[in-house]
């Protein structure tokens, strides 16, 4: 219809200029060109613009003279009211009354005849006739523009369409895993700007996300994804765009915070196993943000049978040990709710049952009730990886209710090859305050020169790697060989341990790993992807150089930490010395005092020496991931201080 009107305006404008040109050139100039009411009805019907039967009216001459009847003749045959009015102003109208309907108010002024044209020279036709010859042009232009942007885009319709023929095919590339062939289809489509929220728009952008999902490229699938999930959850393929969400969050770490849109969509329609899946990653990702009473509304609507839930429990009570919660007792709860549902679970959850039983120990070791947290920590298996932190942590409890036997027992089992290089800097600061309290001052002193030998007199190699290092990225290298490839360091290993043992390294590490393979694929497929596989390669070697930089920041801050904690310790050590050497004094001074000395079964619990003050009971816990057993071992060392 567009096409027509256009048309339709550019044959009028056309028969304008002619009969214009017609009119005002076929009479000698100097003749005026008779006008009757007739010829106004034939210019009307022949559809000239009102402007230029005006034109022509004025070019008539005083010949001209209608009265009522013919203004009304000239209405019924279709001529303007336009035209009318300006017949009476142009005084070619003789009526006895002017009919106030007809005329604006300030037509009056107007009625008096106007002077006749003056003759046309021949520099005012020419000049006239080379405006028309240009209007003319710019018309012919125009319409010519018009009819080409009307074939381009009737060209566009047939292509769009036979790429949209395409689509179902491309679909059953997916299903064979021929994901860049399909991807190559849905590009070309996309390219060709389909109208958003199409239905073949939907299928496509879904199609070429689950392409690069499918074949490893997560962070082309990032957009894509994005734009098919917020389309809403009554859309066909949005289910299956948050299982590829899923993904992505756990490869790659994908979860920015425009993801909290999704809490507006509706689920309820679902099935329990996707609202499950939904509600367990909602208030994941509102735990991982820290807005713990979003991710515990979340969580309490994932029920007992879900296979989520033991997780979900066990989040909740770290959520609920937030400062911004604190709520204990709840936080206990649902870890015992945790432990029972892992265990009743029929493949077993081995991992949420340790963390549970971990965190209830902890929990408990920071209320007093050691023996308590014992118990727990007793829970975690040996063939455990938490195992050693395990035994470090009960060694903790058992020093703390001074149950020195056990604890040297502990610190025994820390001693043995399989934990030789794990960094327990403490382990020695602990076992030598033991064997001070037993009034064993060769012992206390053959520990305090162990963790000098070990720790101490390898830390100047550490203080100068972080003097002479400056490039986030060297530190990353340096981690990146030892871990990946086993190779030796430029740190002694207990330092780097330190950072291997870190959660947060060991994320990044994950992140890091998954765009270099990213990266790889996009490499094997830029044929295939061509402009689009171009733009996400630099996305994806753009966020690599941002992880690897943070990834150096995270291992230079942790091994800056371990050098301030060995500052730390080397400040408990010499109290322990200098304390050392006072209660050797003061049992030299008992024993003359005192030559039937007999042994004492142990000190009273809560008479261990200041070291053991609060401002250096805590250890590091690992986040969420919290680990802890006790050995096997005890000492049968009785304790050699006098009694007084």
């Amino acid at each position: 219809m567009q096409k027509e009107a256009m048309t339709e305006r550019v044959r009028g404008v056309r028969l304008l200029a002619a009969l214009v040109v017609a009119v005002l050139i076929a009479l000698p100039a100097v003749t005026a060109m008779a006008l009757d009411k007739d010829q106004i009805v034939q210019m009307t019907q022949m559809g000239l613009d009102d402007r230029a039967i005006m034109g022509a009216i004025d070019s008539a001459g005083e010949s001209l003279a209608l009265d009522d009847e013919d203004v009304e003749d000239l209405r019924e045959r279709g001529v303007s009211e336009d035209v009318i009015n300006h017949l009476r102003r142009r005084g070619f109208i003789i009526s006895d009354a002017v009919e106030q309907d007809d005329l604006d108010d300030d037509d009056f002024d107007d009625l008096a005849p106007a002077p006749a044209p003056a003759e046309e020279s021949e520099e005012e036709r020419e000049e006239r006739e080379r405006l028309e010859a240009e209007e003319e042009e710019r018309i012919r232009q125009r319409a010519e523009e018009l009819r080409r942007e009307e074939e381009e885009a009737a060209q566009r319709e047939r292509e769009l369409a036979s790429a949209a023929a395409e689509l179902p095919r491309a679909r059953q590339r997916l299903d064979r895993d021929d994901n860049m062939a399909a991807a190559r289809v849905y590009l070309r489509f996309l390219a060709m700007d389909p109208p958003y929220d199409s239905e073949e728009w939907y299928e496509a952008t879904f199609g070429l996300a689950r392409a690069l999902v499918q074949e490893g490229i997560y962070s082309g699938a990032t957009s894509p994804l994005l734009e098919v999930l917020m389309m809403g959850a009554d859309r066909s393929h949005f289910d299956e765009a948050f299982r590829m969400l899923q993904t992505l969050t756990r490869e790659i770490g994908y979860q920015p915070p425009l993801l909290e849109e999704l809490t507006q969509f509706n689920v309820a329609n679902k099935s329990q196993s996707f609202q499950n899946e939904f509600n367990y990653y909602m208030g994941k990702f509102f735990f991982d943000y820290r807005r713990m009473d979003l991710a515990l509304d979340y969580f309490e609507r994932i029920p007992q049978q879900a296979p989520q839930y033991p997780e979900s429990r066990y989040l909740a009570g770290v959520a609920q040990l937030d400062p911004a919660v604190n709520d204990t007792i709840g936080a206990l709860r649902n870890f015992e709710d945790a432990i029972l549902a892992a265990e009743a679970a029929t493949d077993g959850n081995e991992d949420i049952l340790e963390l549970g039983y971990l965190a209830l120990a902890r929990v408990f070791f920071e209320l007093g009730f050691f023996d308590v947290a014992l118990y727990y920590y007793q829970q975690i298996p040996s063939e455990s990886a938490r195992f050693a932190d395990s035994v470090f942590e009960s060694a903790w409890s058992f020093f703390m209710k001074n149950d020195f036997e056990r604890a040297l027992g502990a610190f025994h089992s820390l001693h043995s090859p399989f934990y030789a290089q794990r960094y327990y800097p403490e382990l020695y600061i602990l076992e030598a305050t033991v064997y001070l309290n037993l009034c064993k001052f060769p012992k206390s002193q053959r520990a305090l020169a162990e963790f000098q030998r070990q720790y101490l007199d390898q830390r100047p190699i550490l203080q100068e790697y972080l003097e002479t290092t400056f490039e986030p990225r060297e530190y990353w290298e340096m981690m990146n060989r030892v871990y990946q490839n086993g190779s030796e360091p430029e740190l002694p290993r207990l330092f780097t341990n330190a950072v291997l043992e870190s959660i947060s390294f060991y994320n990044i590490h994950q992140v890091i790993r998954a765009l270099e393979a990213e990266k790889r694929a996009l490499m094997a497929n830029i044929d295939a992807l061509g402009e689009f596989g171009e733009e996400v390669l630099g996305r994806v070697e753009e966020q690599l150089e941002l992880n690897i930089e943070e990834g150096g920041i995270v291992v230079q801050q942790r091994l800056n930490a371990v050098d301030q904690e060995l500052e730390t310790w080397v400040s408990r050590a010499t109290m322990i010395e200098i304390d050392i050497a006072s209660e050797e004094i003061e049992q030299t001074r008992q024993l003359l005092q005192n030559p039937d000395f007999q042994p004492q079964d142990g000190p009273e619990a809560g008479t261990t020496l200041m070291v053991v003050a609060d401002d250096w009971q805590s250890w590091p816990f690992e986040g969420e991931y919290w680990v802890d057993e006790v050995g096997s071992y005890r000492s049968a060392l009785r304790t050699e201080c006098i009694e007084q």
